[in-house]
């Protein structure tokens, strides 16, 4: 992999001032970049019924249905309490405690999936290098898809739009049962993780297939398989809703698909290529945005991403001022609907062969 390099930023560019009137705001405002008091009651709200239906869960009174039902309640939560808590800690910006945003991280890894190899193929490398083939794992997936123009074209992607919401609903299971798992054997093999690192996944991989298969298992006076029908309709919910929130952001109409040249140069600086990369989507949509822990402020976030979500409302209004005056363009669909639409459109095209920024 050819190692990137973004054009430098100007003396008078934009980033630098955005983040000028972003902090002139806050401090004006005597806001913290951290959570506030919304935020932590959302928290309690989400920990709560997560709790809550899990114990309901394990009470042995219910049977297949209720079951399900249950277990489908958790698939809900958990990317609520992953898009609202999990990925403002682990990206630094719940607190300023970083042991604390440690701690609460690690509600990745209680859910089955690893908040070690997130914070690397997430914080590093797809808000690094956003909408890069061959750099942003975010759309370097296996070769049922094809997500970006550099992709090979194979006959049944034509088909994708159709297939593709499918697929996302196994987008946790495959994180906890292949590729996760995968990842770690191949970095212990190669020497490029801690043994400690790597013990701390496996234990908590095991904890959480406890948590959800082992104890109900042990507590329920059910047959087994309603235990694994309920845990497969959680997960499959669960990564329905993950993948399909992340799709809006980047696989979308009107977002480019940048490559470096021969020596491994971008065209633009960093701040400028995340413009091109990046789509907002519904933002006046206050349910919406309460519930996906502003990430339908991708713009804001992948710019701040050191700023806890419930603070992007704020600052889109002044990156929304800026990119107008440096000339930037600022993608975003209206609502939610017609993001869905756009980001289907785009899989059409690109499952076809004719892709249009």
């Amino acid at each position: 992999m050819i190692k990137l390099k973004f054009k430098p930023n100007p003396t008078q560019d934009f980033l630098t001032a955005i983040k000028k009137r972003v902090e002139q705001e806050f401090a004006a405002e005597r806001l913290s970049y951290q959570a506030n008091g919304e935020m932590l009651l959302k928290s309690f709200l989400l920990l709560s019924a997560y709790v809550l239906c899990y114990l309901v869960l394990i009470s042995n009174t219910f049977q297949l249905p209720g079951i399900i039902l249950l277990y489908v309640c958790l698939g809900v939560i958990k990317p609520l309490i992953g898009f609202n808590l999990t990925h403002d800690a682990l990206h630094g910006s719940y607190t300023k405690n970083q042991k604390l945003n440690r701690f609460l991280g690690y509600s990745f890894d209680v859910n089955g999936t690893s908040s070690y190899i997130w914070k690397i193929t997430h914080n590093v490398l797809h808000h690094t290098y956003t909408n890069i083939p061959g750099h942003d794992s975010d759309i370097d997936k296996a070769i049922w898809l094809r997500l970006s123009p550099k992709d090979p074209l194979l006959w049944f992607h034509r088909y994708q739009a159709y297939y593709a919401p499918i697929l996302y609903c196994f987008t946790s299971l495959n994180w906890i049962l292949f590729s996760d798992p995968l990842w770690i054997y191949r970095e212990v093999r190669a020497g490029k993780i801690s043994h400690k690192d790597a013990a701390i996944f496996t234990v908590l991989k095991a904890f959480s297939l406890g948590l959800f298969i082992g104890l109900p298992l042990y507590l329920l006076s059910t047959p087994w398989w309603y235990i694994l029908v309920g845990y497969l309709s959680m997960q499959l919910v669960g990564g329905f809703m993950i993948a399909l929130v992340f799709q809006l952001a980047h696989i979308i109409e009107n977002v480019e698909f940048p490559e470096p040249n021969a020596v491994g140069e971008m065209e633009n600086n960093w701040a400028a290529h995340e413009m091109l990369t990046t789509s907002n989507f519904a933002t006046h949509n206050r349910w919406l945005s309460y519930f996906l822990g502003g990430l339908n402020f991708q713009i804001e976030h992948h710019l701040f991403p050191y700023v806890c979500h419930v603070h992007y409302p704020r600052i889109s209004k002044i990156v929304k001022k800026a990119a107008q005056e440096f000339g930037y363009p600022y993608h975003e669909q209206p609502t939610f609907r017609q993001a869905i639409r756009s980001h289907l459109r785009v899989l059409n095209n690109l499952g076809n062969g004719e892709f249009k920024k």
